[in-house]
């Protein structure tokens, strides 16, 4: 790898983060946009999360032989985990093609598109923490203030794993663009791998098969201390170290080809 690649990508997300608090107003204006005309507004994927976190409650807590109370909580947490991660995985792929006329016009850092991509799903990820905070009152965890501040690791983890990963997709994305149908077509695959449904000791054959998909190192990091569980930590020394890799691959990445990317779209 080339130092110079790197250098010009780590200008690159040095310019971004120049630019945060309008990634911050556009991640917010975007939702608000979204909604407009709506009487609750982003309120409404809430809705349909409480719905979803219903019937799905309803019918897996029969297959699994499991009450409410230890269920309904695990998958709150999983799903909305899911619909940050998922998000942003399935936006990145085609996100520099929808933004063709701002990068032919305009000189903006490469890393700006997929930041303010995965912010505005941040966005979202908030509002859907009500209806976890919800299920939290109705079915109390014996979650602590240490737990959830390693809660909170994890969900910083997850999405400096989720920026790197989704530059990456954008950019091969915008030069192939087989990539968004094929990421999309997969998603529902991943998510019968996640532990979204389940846990990985709910399984009733071997769960090692789930440990090679790093969305379930991401939901357990997140989910396990609010169910008052601490993980095992070589789940934080892998997010962490992914990180390190992935954006390590990124910057070069974005260094070598984001001169190109005008040409390709």
């Amino acid at each position: 790898m080339s130092v110079t690649p790197f250098l010009r990508g780590l200008d690159d997300v040095r310019r971004t983060f120049g630019k945060a608090p309008v990634i911050v107003y556009l991640a917010i204006s975007d939702t608000k946009a979204r909604y407009i005309r709506s009487l609750i507004g982003p309120f409404w994927p809430v809705l349909g999360n409480a719905i979803g976190i219903l019937g799905l409650g309803a019918v897996w807590t029969a297959l699994l032989g499991l009450s409410a109370s230890q269920y309904i909580p695990s998958l709150a947490v999983g799903l909305v985990i899911w619909q940050l991660i998922s998000g942003c995985i399935s936006d990145s792929p085609g996100l520099i093609g929808r933004k063709a006329m701002i990068i032919r016009n305009i000189e903006f850092p490469l890393t700006f598109f997929p930041l303010s991509t995965v912010a505005g799903h941040l966005v979202n990820f908030t509002h859907s923490l009500l209806i976890v905070i919800a299920v939290f009152l109705i079915y109390p965890q014996p979650t602590t203030p240490t737990l959830i501040l390693i809660s909170v690791a994890g969900l910083i983890l997850t999405l400096v794993n989720l920026l790197w990963f989704a530059t990456i997709l954008a950019i091969v994305g915008a030069r192939y663009r087989d990539v968004e149908p094929a990421i999309i077509s997969s998603l529902p695959l991943l998510f019968l791998l996640s532990p979204v449904l389940f846990r990985a000791e709910q399984l009733p054959f071997g769960a090692s098969i789930i440990w090679f998909n790093p969305v379930t190192y991401a939901i357990t990091a997140i989910r396990e201390p609010l169910l008052g569980m601490l993980p095992n930590p070589s789940i934080y020394a892998g997010l962490a170290v992914t990180a390190l890799m992935g954006w390590t691959l990124m910057l070069a990445v974005v260094g070598k080809w984001s001169k190109r990317v005008p040409f390709w779209i």
